[in-house]
């Protein structure tokens, strides 16, 4: 039985080198983890296997949750940051905004996160007190 990390390197160069049969590789990943009683662990697969697409690919893709609409200007920040944090070619930003969320924003790509939210930061104040 391969390790779920080895399964992601596997399916993402199948994904890369032939992506008209994406339906199939993916069918075929699923089948694995669930024959091979990993299908609990899908969660985790789905994201080891969009660290390597973007390893690979130079390609990579943030989710990033604002409570107010971000100013380009921070928007070219945090692009410019995770291109040198990652060694990313490009950079994609995924942007939504969460009115629950206090102020600042969080950000998550397959492997990290960046909270720089007003909770996050509250949080840590209280930790110091």
């Amino acid at each position: 039985m391969a390790s779920r990390r080895l399964l992601a390197q596997t399916v993402a160069a199948q994904l890369i080198e032939r992506p008209t049969d994406r339906a199939t590789i993916m069918q075929a990943a699923a089948a694995y983890l669930v024959d091979h009683n990993m299908a609990a662990k899908a969660d985790l697969f789905v994201n080891d296997l969009a660290y390597e697409i973007e390893q690979r690919s130079g390609q990579l893709t943030a989710e990033v949750v604002s409570a107010n609409p971000l100013p380009d200007s921070v928007v070219a920040d945090l692009k410019n940051y995770l291109k040198s944090a990652t060694g990313a070619q490009e950079v994609s930003l995924q942007i939504s905004q969460d009115p629950d969320l206090l102020g600042g924003f969080v950000a998550r790509t397959a492997d990290a996160e960046i909270d720089k939210s007003v909770q996050h930061q509250l949080n840590q104040l209280r930790g110091i007190a």
